[in-house]
């Protein structure tokens, strides 16, 4: 749903929202591809604006497809500060479950990372996904230029990053990619593993909607993980790694 459920494209309202595409104006990173960079979300209207979509709209929409069972969310209120929280990754449910998870407080200052070779190649998926999810532009091919997690970390925004680097295709969970280790480290901010399951079943790859029946799903929160003196960005995956796939056997 990190895909808004399949958003179909919307070539005749185009000329109706200048706005959206003024704002959107495309950047060139990572090889020259255009990026629609979409800092605008995280301005204060706009976060009020998503707050509401997200309690009036999102949150509904997600309670009719599926039920949510949040466990040990609580774990987040002892942080006091900014953090990467780090999930398995096999559904588009699985951004807007963890929304729905965290709830309305929670989430405010959630922003999620999210493919920018997919979702940022052109305006109107780069609007909506980050007016109503949060999402903002992350490389997966280590582009070069401005690195705005670190940016939104320093600002106190507090980050989902899917660690594998893109959904599994068979719903087990794929090795972790060192990038948000490196970042909580190089930002002195905790990592909060997050084991999601049943996602993949409710709806996996290929499907542009959850399956019939409001099928179970659950979000496992764990302790905040931090970084040890001189540990390097790889043995801190592992750490996060070994944390996440323990909360996906346990739960």
């Amino acid at each position: 749903m990190a895909s808004l459920m399949g958003i179909p494209r919307p070539s005749r309202i185009v000329r109706a929202l200048p706005l959206l595409r003024k704002h959107s104006s495309g950047s060139s990173e990572g090889g020259g591809r255009s990026v629609h960079r979409n800092d605008w979300v995280r301005s204060a209207p706009a976060t009020t604006v998503r707050s509401a979509l997200q309690q009036v709209l999102m949150g509904p929409v997600i309670r009719s497809q599926v039920r949510v069972h949040t466990h040990d969310v609580e774990a987040l209120d002892r942080l006091g500060t900014a953090a990467v929280l780090v999930a398995n990754h096999s559904s588009h449910l699985d951004a807007p479950v963890i929304l729905e998870a965290l709830g309305a407080r929670r989430r405010r200052r959630v922003a999620i990372a999210a493919a920018a070779d997919y979702f940022f190649d052109v305006w109107w998926r780069a609007a909506p996904s980050g007016l109503v999810i949060g999402t903002y532009p992350l490389e997966r091919r280590g582009g070069r230029g401005a690195n705005p997690s670190a940016q939104l970390l320093a600002d106190g925004w507090s980050l989902v990053i899917f660690a594998e680097g893109g959904r599994s295709y068979t719903g087990e969970m794929r090795p972790f990619k060192k990038g948000a280790a490196y970042l909580a480290l190089e930002a002195g901010v905790p990592v909060v593993p997050i084991a999601l399951r049943g996602t993949f079943e409710a709806m996996p790859p290929k499907r542009n909607w959850p399956v019939p029946g409001r099928p179970d799903v659950h979000v496992t929160f764990g302790e905040p993980l931090h970084g040890r003196q001189g540990e390097k960005a790889g043995d801190f995956t592992a750490r996060i790694e070994e944390a996440v796939a323990k909360l996906l056997a346990n739960s």
